[in-house]
């Protein structure tokens, strides 16, 4: 649709766009200069970010089968378990998430191999499972939504616990 200036309404918004991005440009330039972040808090920033797994080492995302495989996601459609692979140093978590009802089952492994204390956190609370020496767990009735899993060591190969990144299942 064309507006009375002759330019279309798609044309409008990206010329408001880049008015806006300028001016946001702008007024980034004018704080920094009157109100400039004092170097010492931003190296305290940098600082008090490496505390977030001080006491636990963080297992990133890598894998997440409804993301990284649409192709097969959309051939299983919703129904379908959800494969999760998550990643730290010395520990690798797989989980396959199988939606039952409102509630979420929890199937999962840890490689290497080893027991482990496995801890579900979400808004529900904590579900706490013991793996066996295969690093095989389940846990049933996990609430839907934004969860993370804390894997205790317990085994040779024990030491600081891994956490996963939290994921909404």
């Amino acid at each position: 649709m064309t507006q009375d200036n002759g330019v279309t309404g798609s044309e409008q918004a990206e010329l408001q766009s880049d008015e806006d991005d300028a001016l946001w440009q702008e007024l980034r330039m004018v704080i920094q200069k009157g109100d400039p972040v004092p170097p010492e808090v931003l190296q305290a920033a940098r600082e008090s970010f490496t505390w977030r797994t001080i006491d636990a080492e963080l297992a990133a995302l890598t894998y997440d089968s409804a993301v990284d495989d649409p192709a097969t996601s959309v051939v299983r459609g919703l129904e379908g378990p959800r494969m999760l692979s998550f990643e730290a140093s010395e520990l690798s978590v797989e989980l396959e998430v199988t939606a039952v009802g409102a509630r979420r089952r929890l199937v999962g492994q840890l490689v290497p191999p080893q027991p482990a204390r496995v801890e579900v956190r979400n808004r529900a609370g904590r579900s706490l499972v013991q793996s066996d020496e295969l690093g095989r767990f389940r846990i049933e009735e996990v609430a839907a939504g934004p969860s993370s899993l804390r894997c205790h060591l317990t085994g040779p190969h024990g030491t600081a616990p891994v956490v996963t990144d939290w994921i909404t299942l």
